[in-house]
This record gives C-alpha cells, sequence and structure tokens, in this order.
C-alpha cells in the first residue's frame, strides 16, 4: 500500500473565485497552471502558488481563449525552475515514465468523462503496476461519485489525490494530442528540452485539416464528435492526426460515443 502523502494545491479555493486568470477566474479555468504548481511540488522542485504560476502562464503566452497552452508554459516554465519535459501518447511512456521517478501532466478531452466533462488538466505522480496515482486541483464533494465511469474506475485516496488504472487515463486523454506532459528533474547532463525536440517527435505524423480530408473509414466517428463541438478546430482547421482519428473510432465502435 502507498503511504506518500501528496501535498495538493487546489485552484477551487474559494478566494480564486475572485482572482483574474485571463477572461476568467483562478476558480474556473486554471487547471493548467494548477497542473504543473502540483507537479513540480510532488517532484521537490519548486512550491509555486498558483497565482504566480498563472502569471507567467499569462506573460509568456500560454494563456488563451478557452484555457492554457501547456508547451509555452512548460518552455517559460522549464528555464525558471530548471526541469525537462517532452510530450507523448503513449500510455508505455508514460508508465516507463512515473516508475522512473517522473511525473507527468495528463490533458483529459471530453470523449471519456473520467476527470472532467471538458478538457483539464491533472498531474499524475506515481506507478504501482498499472495503477496510477494522480492529483486533481479542481476538486468538490462528489465529484468522483457523480458518474458510474468514476465510481467504476476511480478510487479517491484523500482529497485531490486519486488512483486509476493506466488503461483509463488513456481512454481520458484519447481526444487530446499530446496525451502527456512527462516532467523530470534536469540533471547536468541533460538541459531542459526545446520546442525542436517536439518537433521531431511529430515529423513523421500525418494530420487532417478539414473533415473530408479524413480517410472514409475515421472519417464518421469524428464527425459524430465535431457536431458535438467535442472536437473543435485550432484556427488553422482540425489538425487531427491520423492517430487519434484511429483512436475515435475504437471508441465510436465500442459504443462509447453515442449517437
Amino acid at each position: 500500500m502507498e503511504a506518500i502523502s501528496y501535498t495538493v494545491k487546489f485552484q477551487t479555493e474559494t478566494q480564486y473565485k475572485s482572482i483574474q486568470y485571463g477572461g476568467n477566474s483562478i476558480y474556473n479555468s486554471a487547471c493548467g497552471p494548477a497542473s504543473l504548481c502540483n507537479a513540480l511540488t510532488a517532484l521537490g522542485l519548486a512550491d509555486i502558488s498558483i497565482p504566480t504560476m498563472c502569471k507567467l502562464a499569462v506573460s509568456c503566452g500560454a494563456r488563451v481563449d478557452g484555457g492554457t497552452l501547456m508547451l509555452p508554459l512548460l518552455r517559460a516554465a522549464a528555464l525558471k525552475y530548471h526541469f525537462r519535459y517532452r510530450t507523448t501518447s503513449k500510455n508505455a511512456e508514460l508508465l516507463a515514465h512515473l516508475k522512473a521517478g517522473g511525473v507527468a501532466i495528463l490533458h483529459a478531452g471530453s470523449a471519456y468523462p473520467l476527470f472532467s466533462t471538458s478538457g483539464h488538466f491533472v498531474t499524475a505522480v506515481a506507478a504501482s503496476g498499472n495503477t496510477i496515482t494522480v492529483l486533481d486541483s479542481y476538486w468538490y464533494n462528489g465529484k468522483y461519485t457523480a458518474s458510474s465511469i468514476r465510481r467504476n474506475y476511480i478510487s479517491v485516496v484523500q482529497k485531490g489525490v486519486i488512483k486509476t488504472s493506466l488503461t483509463q487515463c488513456g481512454k481520458a486523454t484519447i481526444d487530446r494530442s499530446p496525451s502527456y506532459y512527462l516532467i523530470s528533474r534536469e540533471t547536468d547532463a541533460a538541459k531542459p528540452m526545446t520546442d525542436s525536440v517536439h518537433a521531431s517527435e511529430e515529423d513523421d505524423m500525418k494530420y487532417y485539416k478539414n473533415l473530408e480530408d479524413i480517410p472514409v473509414y475515421y472519417r464518421a466517428s469524428v464527425e459524430k464528435l465535431v457536431n458535438k463541438k467535442a472536437i473543435v478546430g485550432t484556427g488553422d482547421g482540425l489538425n487531427l492526426s491520423e492517430d487519434l482519428c484511429r483512436a475515435f473510432t475504437i471508441l465510436d465502435h465500442a459504443g462509447l460515443i453515442p449517437d
């Protein structure tokens, strides 16, 4: 049994209802900065308040309409707090990273509402077997008993600390690319990763800007999510990877995307 007690920073503290973060409040919109605060605390790197991280997000351009862009925030924070990061959407890489002592920010979507019914960032801090320990900054009473998915697949350890399976983490992030932001301590031999690293990881990935560009086999499933507004454009088209389209189709054929 895991004996570690985690310190969790919550965006849902009452005082954050009146503190602005972009066009909304920290309470409603700061899961990105809060998840990074929790990641750095769990790594023992820094104890940063959520308002401080929100100010960094605004100053580096990570705060946009609708939420937080994690890569610009990580880029700015890595220089300031000295850590390394990379992205992946592979469950096996997430698991190996956690078992090696790293932490990860999980980008949950809306297709499978495990952590949230819309986009949400949470922090994975440990793995035992295929069980993942997750810190959730957006906490309220009854959150993880509010649906059958959460009751069946989430175990609450303490306020803000839950456990779920690696498979469930994959399902919860399947409509986000990348799904995982892997964070580790910086060493003398390794410098913080830069955008050039992320670009090289994605060079071979095929993306579709428009619905009509998507192969017919995947198109009906993707169109369902577009019509439900679960998928929105980036300002330059849909920009969906082929792997993501395939994942949507698998979920649809499994009956997890209602008509």
